[in-house]
């Protein structure tokens, strides 16, 4: 398959119950920098990546699958690091570091104040070496988001159609569950009901924005729910 443009997550917006509890979670917990708090947003910088939460009702129940990039062997320091900071761990019956032979990565999970499903993920391919201990500054920026649709290969083609980003060359492509990109930055698109690993939650579809760049090209994507 021919390899595609590196594609950048510059920014990703979501929705969250109590943006309180998040900026505790994600500034003081995680120690990502504050970019702005109003009464209806929130705003982090995660490496070379924007994040934001926008408020939403109690009644609604948002739950997303994100992933960070860290540089390629820092996993079982990144494991500690997050292990130190009381940080929920989710722990699969394999142990804490997840291998992905197919991908040559390295992932550990665990969940933020919301119960969204989160992944520090590193990728051997990129080589980008750890130096020193690992700290918040280690963390490089975000590399995936988890799309959740009825119909994940209609979804992904739209997005190509937009965007000029293509499939992941090392899969997978599947009517069930795809990935979109490079290992710069992923599209993880999940068929509504497909449990997020390594949980037995099943996946389902939230409003969320982003923004990303495909060589030259940045385009910003809505998807509600």
């Amino acid at each position: 398959m021919k390899k595609g443009r590196v594609m950048d997550i510059l920014k990703l917006v979501l929705q969250s119950k109590n943006l309180d509890e998040t900026q505790r979670f994600y500034q003081e917990r995680l120690g990502f920098k504050l970019l702005f708090r109003n009464m209806n947003q929130v705003g982090f910088q995660v490496g070379s990546s924007e994040l934001v939460f926008k408020k939403v009702s109690e009644e609604s129940s948002p739950q997303y699958h994100f992933a960070f990039l860290i540089p390629s062997q820092s996993i079982e320091l990144a494991f500690q690091w997050l292990n130190d900071r009381g940080v929920k761990m989710l722990i699969p019956d394999s142990g804490p570091i997840v291998h992905f032979e197919n991908w040559k990565a390295k992932s550990v999970y665990f969940k933020d104040d919301q119960g969204n499903i989160l992944e520090v993920i590193c990728r051997m391919d990129l080589q980008n070496e750890i130096i020193g201990d690992f700290s918040t500054q280690n963390i490089l920026c975000i590399n995936e988001i988890g799309i959740v649709t009825d119909s994940p290969l209609e979804t992904a083609e739209k997005i190509i159609a937009d965007s000029g980003i293509n499939y992941f060359p090392k899969g997978p492509k599947d009517s069930d569950f795809l990935a979109l990109g490079e290992e710069s930055g992923l599209l993880v698109i999940s068929k509504e009901g497909r449990n997020w690993y390594p949980t037995q939650i099943p996946s389902t579809p939230c409003g969320l924005s982003f923004e990303i760049k495909v060589g030259d090209k940045t385009t910003w994507f809505e998807l509600h729910r």
